[in-house]
This record gives structure tokens, C-alpha cells and sequence, in this order.
């Protein structure tokens, strides 16, 4: 009985598995998807990680272009505390000589500028504005016609000087061209003027101002590129006045040379074109570096007034170009 039981007896069927019954091509399908599925996660995690690196990158930059900026600051400030010194006269140089100031925060390069020692766009003769820009390499009909339109376009009529240039001149120019017809504010205005190129003003801006309101420049502060804005004055000539006026005790030009003396240095058909006695406006130049190699350059314009609370105001003041 037993025998027989058992010989009827079936066993169940084991239950396949759910794999088992996938066919053995729909597995390697669904393997390949779950790979791009890891591959795509793999790319977007890598994707925010270097994201998040950039903007790391970024916010330390913009933390240390602040710093720098800072520190900018502090120069110009630092040189107006100087000017503003009872002995001011004596311990400053205002012909553009560079000073440098090593601080804990970074290093400091502070050069103060007598604006006497530029040419004014507003009140500067044509010929002597031409002078500046030969002597920045324009050739010769290029530097007058330069002139030219510079002082049509300071002057408030509308007769156009030969090879200037008056409203009527730049009709059809793209942009168009709105001549002021008064007093440039800024001297970086006349790239206003169709023939200035950036090229151009970087070689004269530090030869220029519309803050001194004299017709020629003072020798004891100019640049050598404002020295060779002068009638017949060579490199040779213009490097002769740089050297003699600044004396190895770093004392200032004025109170080492007089203007006599250094007139003897300038060619006879440039001397009507100098300008005697100091300004009480300067114009400051700041480049500040940082120990981590961040720089930043801040250019002001200030007038001091010690009469006033504060004893000084601010014509300019903008960030500057260079290195």
C-alpha cells in the first residue's frame, strides 16, 4: 500500500524563479540601461562637484579683487594724509615718483602727480596737444588733425578750425558723433573723437588733465611723454629734466630746482610754453598687490582744501589701467 502511494506519488514542480522567466536577451537590455543610468548620475554628480568648485574659485577671487580694492583705497588715502601734512612742501614728491609702501596686508606702489605737470585738454594750445601725439607716434597730419578736433570740440562756436572738426563734420558716422561744444569733464572723453583709438590714449593719459587750467605744463612734475609734447624737445632733453629734478635724497623738485634752472634745460621755442608754481590739485595713482598675487589699481583726482571739513574733495575717481 505504501509502495504503491508513493509510486502515485508527484512531486510538486518548483516555482520558477521571475528571472527565469525574463528572456536571456531582455536581461542584457535591461543590464545596459541600469550601466547609462549609473553613467548618467556618475556625470551629473560630477558636473555639480566641479560647479560648486568653480563658484569656490569664483567667490575667492571676488574676496580677493575686495581686499586688493581695499587696500587701493587705503594708498590714495595715505597720500592725501601726506599732502595734507604741514610738511607736505618738503616730504612729498608730486612729479609721479613712486613710492612703495610694504604692509603686512600686501605692497603698496603710490605715485602723486602736481596736475600743473600735464597738458589740459581745455586750455592747452592746438600745437601743443599736436605735440603729445606725435610724440606718442601718430604721424604728423593725423596728431594736428587730432589737435584740431579737440579744440573744436572744447570751443562753443561752429566754425570748424582747419583740419578740426565741428558737428557738421561727422555727419554720417557710425555710432554717431555729438560733438560737446564746451569743456571736456573727464580727459578720457575725447576718445569721443573719431581717430582716437584706446591704443592712443593709453600712451598720452598719463600725459593729460582737464583739471590745471593752464595753457602749458610745468616742468618740475611733467612726465618725459609731456616733455616731449614741448616744441624741439628730444628724448635726450626730456630725460636731462626727469634726472636732474629727482636727486638721490628723493627730495622734491621745487624745493631742489628752481624754475629758472630747469628752464635752462628746455629748448628757447618750448620756454613760453611752460607753466610756473604748484597746484593745490593732484592726481593719485594706487596699485596695491596682494601676497597672493591679486592686484588692483585705483586712479583719484582730489583738491585739497583745508579750510573745509573734510580738507579735500574728489574730482575722479575710477579704477586704472596697467599692471
Amino acid at each position: 500500500m505504501r509502495k504503491e502511494y508513493l509510486n502515485n506519488y508527484q512531486r510538486p514542480r518548483r516555482r520558477q524563479s521571475r528571472l527565469a522567466l525574463i528572456p536571456r536577451s531582455s536581461r542584457g537590455v535591461a543590464l545596459i540601461a541600469v550601466l547609462w543610468v549609473v553613467l548618467l548620475l556618475s556625470v551629473i554628480a560630477g558636473s555639480l562637484m566641479m560647479l560648486s568648485r568653480t563658484e569656490l574659485g569664483l567667490a575667492h577671487n571676488l574676496v580677493l579683487s575686495a581686499k586688493a580694492e581695499a587696500l587701493a583705497e587705503g594708498g590714495i588715502h595715505l597720500a592725501i594724509n601726506d599732502l595734507l601734512a604741514p610738511d607736505a612742501a618738503v616730504g612729498v614728491s608730486a612729479d609721479g615718483s613712486v613710492r612703495q609702501v610694504e604692509l603686512e596686508a600686501g605692497r603698496l606702489d603710490i605715485s602723486i602727480v602736481d596736475v600743473t605737470g600735464r597738458l589740459d585738454l581745455n586750455a592747452a594750445p592746438p600745437e601743443l596737444i599736436a605735440g603729445l601725439f606725435r610724440a606718442a607716434g601718430a604721424e604728423q597730419d593725423l596728431a594736428e588733425t587730432l589737435a584740431g578736433r579737440i579744440a573744436d570740440w572744447r570751443d562753443t562756436d561752429e566754425i570748424q578750425r582747419p583740419g578740426g572738426g565741428e558737428q557738421a563734420e561727422y555727419a554720417g558716422y557710425e555710432p554717431p558723433v555729438r560733438v560737446g561744444n564746451g569743456p571736456f569733464l573727464t580727459a578720457d572723453e575725447i576718445m569721443r573723437i573719431p581717430g582716437i583709438t584706446s591704443d592712443l590714449w593709453d600712451r598720452i593719459a598719463n600725459a593729460v588733465t582737464v583739471h590745471s587750467r593752464r595753457p602749458g605744463v610745468n616742468p618740475l612734475y611733467a612726465s618725459e611723454m609731456a616733455l616731449l609734447a614741448l616744441p624741439g624737445m628730444d628724448p635726450a632733453a626730456a630725460d636731462a629734466i626727469v634726472t636732474a629734478r629727482t636727486g638721490p635724497d628723493g627730495a622734491p623738485a621745487d624745493q631742489r630746482l628752481r624754475m629758472a634752472e630747469v628752464a635752462n634745460l628746455v629748448p628757447p621755442e618750448a620756454r613760453r610754453y611752460l607753466a610756473g608754481g604748484s597746484s593745490n590739485i593732484y592726481a593719485i595713482r594706487a596699485r596695491a598687490q596682494l601676497p597672493e598675487g591679486a592686484i588692483y589699481i585705483l586712479e583719484a583726482t582730489i583738491e585739497l582744501t583745508p579750510a573745509n571739513d573734510p580738507p579735500w574733495r574728489t574730482h575722479e575717481w575710477r579704477p586704472g589701467n596697467g599692471a
